[in-house]
């Protein structure tokens, strides 16, 4: 994974976004805070596998392709929108590169585009390690507003990815398409 190119490109879509909004000079770094914390509760709630009192812990990794219903096909051939594989996309990964565009937008506000990191940490991939990665990760970025806790955050969500079951090559594909759909959003008023 290249974090210099993922750095690079989240600059570019900052500057884009604090630009048109007209939010120059102002400190945005409390609110991207939340929204990182929200989109690691949106992660969570797609793994699923902290929710005890549910029959499906299973993590959702698929959903249909709208455009075919999720058959794979419009009836006369096979869907252009999913190749005829039926599926739309992956939820899971989705709001795991979500976090990501947070996670490297933080790093370039408070000036820390260089993380240390190492794929993967853990030894696992159980439901505790899991959960115990998500509480950490959300702690870390709690702290951020008072002491110097990316590295660990960047780290520990690098490793959450690994027990989440994705490749380098797949977050790194994932954060790109959803970076142009980003770029698409605040060129249609999003």
């Amino acid at each position: 994974m290249n974090l210099i190119k993922l750095f690079e490109t989240q600059r570019v879509l900052d500057d884009r976004i604090i630009k048109e909004k007209g939010l120059e000079g102002q400190d945005l770094l409390p609110m991207k805070i939340l929204a990182l914390q929200v989109e690691l509760g949106e992660l969570a709630n797609e793994w699923r596998g902290f929710k005890f009192w549910s029959e499906n812990q299973k993590s959702n990794t698929f959903y249909p392709c709208l455009d075919c219903g999720g058959g794979g096909h419009d009836f006369i051939k096979n869907c252009v929108s999913c190749d005829g594989t039926g599926k739309g996309g992956n939820p899971l990964l989705e709001e795991y590169v979500d976090c990501l565009h947070f996670i490297l937008s933080i790093g370039l506000t408070i000036g820390s585009t260089n993380p240390r990191v190492e794929f993967p940490i853990t030894g696992g991939r159980s439901k505790e390690f899991t959960t115990v990665r998500f509480n950490e990760c959300l702690r870390f970025a709690n702290l951020l507003l008072d002491d110097d806790y990316y590295d660990l955050l960047f780290q520990y969500f690098m490793d959450l990815g690994y027990m989440l079951g994705f490749t380098w090559g797949q977050i790194e594909q994932a954060y790109y398409a959803k970076n142009q759909i980003n770029h698409e959003r605040q060129a249609t008023g999003y």
